[in-house]
């Protein structure tokens, strides 16, 4: 304690902070140290799950080659292929990319899935050069060489009437059909059975020649074309399912991968855990460890510092008090505290002295007193009188004022805290004298103006009556005048109406017309329909006329068995016969009303046109009627205005009149008020101020 005591606040203070600073670094190096290995382990984890997402894409792009494979053979086209190989190109990429990143003993497994890929695209390649062998459409290929010889063996029979040899060749294109389909090879024995059958028959149908053989080559042809697209096909169903034996073959080294890289991020999870656990521990002695020092070492440090403080804040409380007596600890000491004593005991010396002090203060204040009274009785002595000069002089102002009298200044001179006072009143009494020589000057020259005003008026007055009367006389007139404008303009607006209701009326009989126009079109329309209609059913007539001859003919051949069958016939010929007659009797008579129709409508095309020139005539006796009527208005409004400007005018001028009247009464009441004027400045004395002279009497002298 001793070492401690000797120190300064400040290195005390600084001692402690060294102490929380190396726990603070102990425990920070701790946090960063586990913070360093969990992200060593987390980037570990992270590597690992992106190789697991790298891994799951890799799969994605290989199930899409199933896709594109299946597309292919379902369409066969070669676009299939390209995105085949552009999917499995990506799944290569991926694994390659794996390889790179992947730990060595993962090396085994993606180079066996690389080569399972590999595997699996030469599969596909040679799957694909077998369905180009078979042919890709129905035209090339084997496929298409196979169709080209049927076809040519078809055409070749078609002259033949041969049933037996037809059913042949239609039974060899089932069993080659049933083949496609189902690729069963007990259809290739029955197919190659059938192919004799058929020679044997082409021998039996044709005689020994050019025909004969060249039916018999087109059917070897088309038996070895067979042959091979069977052979192909069989190689082309082993190729496909070698396909998928190779890409099942790739599914187990993928989930194999997989599940070694979850076992070694759950392994790298779990040691992780555990460093993190081994470390919080070791970190929560350290803290506890920090604290216990740092406690400690605020306890003592605060103890040294707080108890001189408590004996110090005594001393400072009994020298507040007033005891100047009392003994300050702690002056010899080398600190801030010892450095607050002696502070402590300056002051105290200081209120020693002070309190002299204050004694010969108290003195030397109670003397100043005493002559400060009596100075301020004699001052008030003496402002007293100079206040009753002042305001005898002002009493003897403001009577003269009173009793009217402008005509005189205060020259006395006053104290000097009243002589402001006096300058302003003799200031008030000039601006007074000027102001009432001005209302006097001018109440004389009102009078004057308003006699003369009053004498205008009057002449004003004589004449505004006069022009009222003339414009009274010319309202009444006007008036009259646009009575019978308004009448015109009512007939012609009567008129102009009409004319709309006549060309309106011919208007809707002009869209009439044209309706029945539109209705005789539509009908003729409907004829030539009919007319078509009736034209097939005389065509279906005729049809079913053969064919019940053709019925009847081959009822004939048949002999006794086909009577019943050739009276059916002879029935439907009959009915047929009838309908064909009937169907031209209403030909004929829909041609007649359709003649008819198109006579009508010329003539109602004509009343249209005539209906139209007289609406075009009626409109324009509207539109003539109309100008008229707009410009009867127009007048009328005129007429109007003029009328009620000419009213206006007359109202003007008797206001007029009315406003003479009164200006001349108001220029008489100015007269006298200007009278009155007079006699009240005739109460004030002017003087010789009245003209502007300068002068003053004396206040004593005047009173």
């Amino acid at each position: 304690m001793s070492f401690v005591s000797n120190l300064k606040i400040a290195h005390r203070v600084l001692l402690l902070a060294c102490v929380a600073f190396a726990g603070i670094v102990t425990i920070s190096g701790i946090f960063l140290a586990q913070r360093t290995i969990e992200a060593d382990y987390r980037a570990t984890a992270e590597g690992l799950s992106e190789r697991e997402a790298e891994v799951a894409r890799m799969m994605g792009h290989f199930r899409e080659t199933l896709l594109w494979e299946q597309d292919f053979l379902l369409y066969r086209q070669a676009t299939s292929v390209e995105k085949f190989n552009a999917a499995l190109s990506s799944a290569s990429a991926v694994v390659d990319a794996l390889s790179a990143m992947s730990a060595p003993q993962h090396g085994a497994d993606l180079e066996a899935l690389q080569l399972g890929l590999r595997k699996y695209a030469a599969a596909f390649s040679d799957l694909v050069g077998r369905n180009k062998d078979l042919g890709l459409d129905a035209s090339s290929g084997l496929e298409g060489a196979m169709r080209e010889a049927v076809h040519s063996i078809e055409q070749r029979l078609e002259a033949t009437a041969d049933l037996e040899l037809k059913a042949s060749m239609l039974t060899l294109r089932r069993h080659e059909k049933d083949f496609i389909l189902r690729r069963q090879t007990h259809y290739l024995e029955k197919h190659a059975a059938e192919i004799e059958n058929f020679s044997t028959l082409a021998k039996k149908a044709f005689r020994p020649g050019a025909q004969r053989m060249r039916i018999l080559e087109a059917l070897k042809v088309y038996a070895d074309a067979f042959r091979l697209y069977a052979d192909a096909t069989l190689e082309e169903a082993a190729a496909r399912t070698s396909v998928t034996a190779t890409y099942r073959q790739v599914e187990p080294i993928v989930t194999r991968i997989l599940e070694h890289y979850a076992l070694e991020k759950a392994a790298t999870l779990s040691e992780n855990a555990d460093v993190a656990e081994r470390n919080i521990t070791l970190a929560i002695r350290l803290i506890a460890l920090a604290l216990v020092v740092i406690l400690s070492g605020v306890w003592l440090i605060g103890r040294s510092i707080s108890r001189p403080i408590l004996v110090l804040a005594a001393s400072m409380r009994n020298l507040a008090r007033g005891d100047t007596m009392t003994t300050v600890p702690g002056i010899g000491r080398r600190d801030e505290l010892g450095e607050m004593a002696t502070a402590l005991e300056v002051f105290r010396q200081a209120a020693i002295e002070r309190s002299e002090l204050e004694e010969d203060a108290a003195r030397v204040r109670a003397q100043a007193e005493t002559d400060r009274l009596r100075m301020q009785e004699a001052a008030d002595v003496r402002a007293q009188e100079r206040l009753m000069r002042a305001t005898a002089d002002l009493a003897a102002a403001l009577r003269r004022l009173a009793a009217g009298d402008l005509s005189f200044q205060l020259t006395t001179q006053f104290a000097p805290d009243f002589e402001p006072l006096r300058h302003d009143l003799n200031a008030t009494l000039s601006q007074l004298r000027d102001v009432m020589a001005q209302i006097a000057k001018a109440s004389r020259s009102i009078d004057e103006r308003s006699c003369e005003i009053s004498g205008s008026a009057s002449e004003l007055a004589r004449r505004t009556e006069r022009q009222a009367a003339s414009l009274a006389e010319t309202a009444a007139a006007l008036d009259q005048i646009t009575a019978n404008a308004t009448i015109a303009s009512t007939r012609l607006q009567e008129a102009h109406s009409a004319s709309q209701r006549t060309n309106h009326r011919a208007s809707e009989s002009s869209d009439l017309v044209e309706d029945a126009i539109e209705a005789m079109q539509r009908i003729e329309q409907s004829s030539a329909r009919i007319s078509n209609i009736i034209g097939v059913i005389d065509e279906i007539a005729f049809q079913t006329n053969l064919l019940a001859l053709n019925a009847g003919v081959e009822a004939a051949r048949a002999g006794t068995a086909g009577k019943g069958f050739a009276v059916v016939a002879h029935e439907v010929r009959e009915l047929a016969q009838r309908s064909a007659l009937a169907a031209k009797e209403i030909k004929g008579l829909i041609q007649s009303c359709a003649h008819e129709i198109e006579k009508g409508a010329a003539t109602v095309r004509k009343t249209g046109e005539a209906l139209s020139d007289i609406s075009i005539q009626v409109d324009a006796v509207s539109r003539h009627v109309e100008a008229v009527a707009f410009s009867s208005n127009e007048q009328s409004a005129g007429l109007s205005q003029i009328n009620a400007a000419v009213n206006q005018m007359d109202q003007t001028t008797q206001q007029n009149t009315a406003m003479v009247g009164q200006n001349t009464a108001a220029s008489t009441v100015l007269a006298s008020e200007a009278a009155s004027l007079r006699e009240l400045l005739s109460v004030f004395q002017l003087g010789q101020f009245a003209t502007g002279d300068a002068g003053a009497s004396n206040i004593s002298a005047a009173a």
